[in-house]
């Protein structure tokens, strides 16, 4: 090998082994033997399939790279246990020595060690697995909390703190008449008059207050008629201050 390539290797901490067409060891760095599976064997001379098992099975790959049919071949993330029982991973880079990549009678692998990348790697796959999880269990709450607002019995609204419907059920279409994209976006005066809603909640400090106020109102549908509606209001709680979404919950007493 090369002494310029040889001290750029040791720049980068990379390790280094030359074998031959029949795969025997020619040439190694000192510090290879941390990443062979088989330490005792890897000595000038011997099959370095020994030491490197991941080597088995890719043969006719080495011998494409040899014969100037392929460049080069990578292995990535190869695990090995220390004799303290650390895990080491590293990359290997198999290469053809020719300096032309055509049929040269030598490979050159190179070992890196990539434990800290790896390390980080399966730390973030298992953060983003356990934020997955989370959202995923987050979702089927939603999905369960939508069915609840969606099937009781009684008309729901949520509005924002100016009133504005954010989200209606079907008992609420039903007794006012007017389907979900007629009511969401629109103000809740389309239904109960802007001096009613200011009296349905509570103000306090200048921001809506927790307690739950029930105010018969009367309401407009959407044919124009006028039903009596036993409203009860709450702010929902939120760590927000900007956001100060009430929910209304009203039950048709005209029957």
């Amino acid at each position: 090998m090369h002494p310029l390539f040889k001290k750029l290797l040791f720049s980068r901490h990379i390790e280094y082994l030359a074998v031959d067409e029949s795969f025997n060891i020619l040439e190694l760095s000192h510090k290879i033997a941390q990443f062979a599976d088989r330490p005792q064997d890897l000595t000038i001379g011997k099959d370095v399939r020994l030491s490197f098992p991941e080597l088995v099975g890719i043969e006719e790959i080495l011998s494409h790279i040899l014969q100037g049919q392929q460049l080069n071949f990578d292995l990535k993330g190869i695990g090995r246990f220390s004799g303290r029982g650390n895990l080491l991973y590293f990359d290997m880079y198999i290469i053809n020595d020719s300096d032309d990549y055509q049929a040269g009678n030598q490979l050159i692998m190179l070992c890196e060690d990539v434990t800290e990348r790896m390390n980080l790697e399966q730390t973030l796959v298992q953060h983003s697995n356990e934020t997955t999880l989370l959202l995923d269990a987050w979702a089927a709450s939603s999905q369960y909390l939508d069915k609840i607002i969606q099937y009781i019995g009684d008309a729901l609204f949520i509005t924002n703190a100016f009133s504005i419907i954010k989200i209606v059920n079907k008992a609420a279409n039903s007794l006012f008449g007017y389907s979900n994209s007629e009511l969401i976006g629109k103000p809740l005066s389309l239904i109960i008059d802007e001096s009613q809603i200011k009296g349905l909640v509570l103000h306090k400090n200048g921001s809506y207050s927790n307690s739950v106020n029930t105010t018969q109102v009367v309401c407009h549908t959407k044919t124009g008629d006028k039903i009596l509606v036993a409203f009860s209001c709450s702010r929902i709680e939120s760590e927000l201050e900007e956001e100060q979404d009430i929910i209304y919950i009203g039950r048709d007493i005209n029957q």
